[in-house]
C-alpha cells in the first residue's frame, strides 16, 4: 500500500500499556544528487547479516491502534487506559533474521546473537531497552505461539505482521537494519513519519533509515554501481542533516566526506550513461556536479578531489554533447583569464583546464555553431582559437581559417584544402599538440571538426 493512502484504523490491542503522544512531524524529502557530497568504501557501515528475502503477498500494514483496557484493583474498581500502538508488515522471523523454515534452536542462537551484539552508535537509550523487549517478545512468540510461527508440516504460513507498542517501533527497526532489511526499514520508517504518534521516535526512526541507506550503498560499491551508491549515501546524508540532534553524529562527517572523494567518478559513470528519457534527470544533475567540479577546482576549493584534472575533464568532456560542452561554463571569459599567462588566475586554471579539453571546447563551440546556424557560437570559437595561439603558442591555424571561411571571411579553396589536412590528423596524440601529455582514457583521443559536427544536436 502506497505510504500517501495508509490504513489508520482502530483496532483492540492486548499487549502491555505504553506511552502514546499526538504531536506531527512533516518528514523533509529526499535530497538528490546535488547534496554533492560520497560514501568511501573504508566508511565503518553498520553490520548488515545478510538473509534470503522474505516473500509475501500481503500489502503494507501500518494501522495505528487505539486499546481500552479494564484494569481491576484490589477493591474491585476498574480503571480505563488509553494506549497506542503500530502494526508493522514484518514476520517474527524477518525480526531476528532467520528464514520462516528456521527450527527452534536456529532461532534461539539468532535471538542470542543479536541480545549479545553491540547497538550501533547513536541510538537513544529507550531504542536500546526497546530492542532488547522486543527481541524477547518475538522469541517467545516463535517458540510458543503457533499463529505467530506458522507450521511447515501443514503448511500454515507465519504471521505476515506484528502489533507493537509504538514505543518499540525504533527498537524493531533497530533489529530489521540489523539483519539486512534495508527496504522495510526505509518503507515502514517513511510511513511512520507522517504518523503523530512517531514524533517521540524520531531521532532513532531516522538514524535507523540512514544506517539502512548506507547498507544500500555497500552493496552498490560491492557491485560497481558507484552511482547507486552514492545517491543512496546523498540520502542518508540528507536524512542525518534533517535532525539536528543527528547532525553531530561522526558517521554524518564520515559520510560527507565520502561523498566528496567519490563525486568525480559518480560524475563519469552518470554522464556515461545512456541518452534516454529515463536517465535524463541523473544526466542533469550529473553535468551540474561537473559544473560545480570545475568551479571548485578553479577556485582551489580543498573540498575538491579531482587528483587528476586534464585525464577527469577529458573524460567528461568526452561525454558530452557539443551543446552540453558550450552551456557547461562561460569559456569566452576563461579563455581571456588565461590569455595573461603571469596571472595568477590563468596560472590556476591550467592546472586545471589544459589545452587539449580547451581544444575539444572550440571544437563544440563550430560544431553547435555550424549546426544551428549561429555566428555568434562561431565568432567565440574564433576568440579561443585567437586565444590558445597567444596564449600556448601552438599553430591552429586551420581552425582559424576554418571559423574566418564560417564566417564569410576567408577563400574557400583554402579553408577546404585546411579542413582536409586537418582531417587526415584528427588525432591529437599523433599530432603532438601537447609534447609529453598522455591522455589516460582511450577515448581521449581528439574529434574532428567533422565529428563534432555529427555530435552536434
Amino acid at each position: 500500500m502506497a505510504v500517501s493512502n495508509l490504513n489508520l484504523s482502530p483496532t483492540i490491542l492486548s499487549s502491555s500499556s505504553c506511552r502514546c503522544c499526538y504531536c506531527h512531524f512533516n518528514q523533509k524529502s529526499d535530497c538528490s544528487l546535488l547534496c554533492l557530497g560520497f560514501v568511501k568504501r573504508t566508511i565503518p557501515f553498520s553490520r548488515v547479516l545478510r538473509k534470503p528475502d522474505f516473500e509475501s503477498n500481503n500489502k503494507l500494514i501500518f494501522n495505528a491502534t487505539t486499546d481500552t483496557r479494564i484494569l481491576h484493583n484490589a477493591a474491585a474498581t476498574t480503571k480505563a487506559t488509553s494506549t497506542a500502538a503500530v502494526e508493522i508488515p514484518v514476520t517474527c522471523y524477518q525480526l531476528v533474521g532467520v528464514p520462516d523454515k528456521a527450527e527452534k534452536d536456529e532461532i534461539v542462537r539468532s535471538v542470542m546473537q543479536l541480545k549479545n551484539a553491540e547497538v550501533e552508535e547513536g541510538y537513544t537509550m529507550d531504542a536500546v531497552i526497546s530492542r532488547q523487549d522486543l527481541l524477547m517478545d518475538v522469541r517467545d512468540k516463535l517458540l510458543f505461539e503457533p499463529e505467530y510461527a506458522g507450521n511447515v508440516r501443514d503448511k500454515i504460513p507465519p504471521k505476515s505482521s506484528l502489533r507493537i507498542p509504538w514505543a518499540w517501533l525504533p527498537g524493531a527497526l533497530c533489529l530489521l537494519q540489523e539483519v539486512g532489511e534495508e527496504k522495510l526499514v526505509l518503507d515502514i520508517g517513511r510511513a511512520a513519519l507522517q504518523h503523530p504518534d512517531a514524533k517521540p521516535y524520531v531521532h532513532d526512526v531516522l538514524l535507523s533509515m540512514a544506517l539502512a541507506e548506507c547498507a544500500i550503498a555497500k552493496i552498490g560499491f560491492e557491485r560497481n554501481k558507484v552511482s547507486l551508491g552514492f545517491e543512496a549515501l546523498a540520502r542518508a546524508q540528507c536524512l542525518l542533516r534533517s535532525k539536528i540532534s543527528l547532525g553531530k553524529m561522526a558517521l554524518l562527517s564520515q559520510i560527507e566526506e565520502s561523498l566528496e572523494e567519490l563525486a568525480p567518478a559518480c560524475t563519469l559513470e552518470l554522464l556515461g550513461m545512456p541518452h534516454s528519457p529515463e536517465n535524463a534527470e541523473r544526466r542533469r544533475g550529473a553535468i551540474a556536479a561537473l559544473r560545480e567540479l570545475l568551479r571548485q577546482g578553479l577556485d582551489l576549493e580543498t573540498s575538491c578531489r579531482v587528483q587528476d584534472w586534464p585525464c577527469f575533464l577529458s573524460q567528461a568532456l568526452n561525454r558530452l554533447m557539443a551543446t552540453e560542452i558550450v552551456d557547461l561554463l562561460p569559456w569566452d571569459d576563461l579563455i581571456l583569464v588565461r590569455k595573461n599567462k603571469k596571472s595568477l588566475e590563468s596560472q590556476n586554471q591550467r592546472v586545471v583546464i589544459d589545452f587539449n579539453c580547451f581544444y575539444m571546447v572550440l571544437l563544440a563551440h563550430v560544431a553547435l555553431g555550424f549546426s544551428s546556424k549561429q555566428s555568434e557560437l562561431i565568432n567565440k570559437a574564433k576568440t579561443i582559437c585567437e586565444c590558445l595561439i597567444a596564449s600556448e603558442g601552438i599553430d591552429l591555424k586551420f581552425e582559424e581559417a576554418f571559423c574566418l571561411f564560417l564566417l564569410g571571411q576567408g577563400n574557400q579553396d583554402q579553408a577546404v584544402e585546411k579542413l582536409q589536412q586537418l582531417q587526415s590528423n584528427s588525432n591529437l596524440a599523433a599530432r603532438n599538440l601537447v609534447p609529453g601529455k598522455e591522455i589516460k582514457d582511450v577515448s581521449g583521443a581528439k574529434p574532428s571538426l567533422v565529428s563534432l559536427f555529427i555530435l552536434a544536436p
